[in-house]
C-alpha cells in the first residue's frame, strides 16, 4: 500500500516473518519519527524510501487513524451531488 502526504511518502510492505508486523518505508525520516517514535527507525539502501520502521499491526492501525485525523477537508472540493 502506498500513502501519500503533503510532507512524504509512505510505503507499507507485506508483513515480514512475523505474520503480526508489517514493514514501513517512507522517504521522510521526521515523519517516521513522528508517527512511530525514533528508537526503531533504520536506514534501507532504497533511495525512494531510505527510512523503515518494523512495527505490529495494531500500532500501524494506530498511526493510520492519527493521519487520518489530521486531513484537512477544507481542501477538498465540494460534491455537486
Amino acid at each position: 500500500m502506498h500513502i501519500q502526504t503533503k510532507s512524504s511518502s509512505i510505503l507499507i510492505e507485506k508483513p515480514c516473518a512475523q505474520s503480526s508486523c508489517v514493514v514501513i518505508k517512507c522517504d521522510s525520516e521526521i515523519e517516521l519519527i513522528r508517527l512511530f517514535g525514533s528508537l526503531r527507525i533504520e536506514k534501507t539502501d532504497d533511495f525512494n524510501f531510505p527510512y523503515k520502521v518494523t512495527t505490529c499491526k495494531q500500532e500501524y492501525a494506530d498511526a493510520l487513524l492519527l493521519l487520518i485525523k489530521e486531513i484537512d477537508y477544507d481542501e477538498f472540493f465540494m460534491s455537486r451531488v
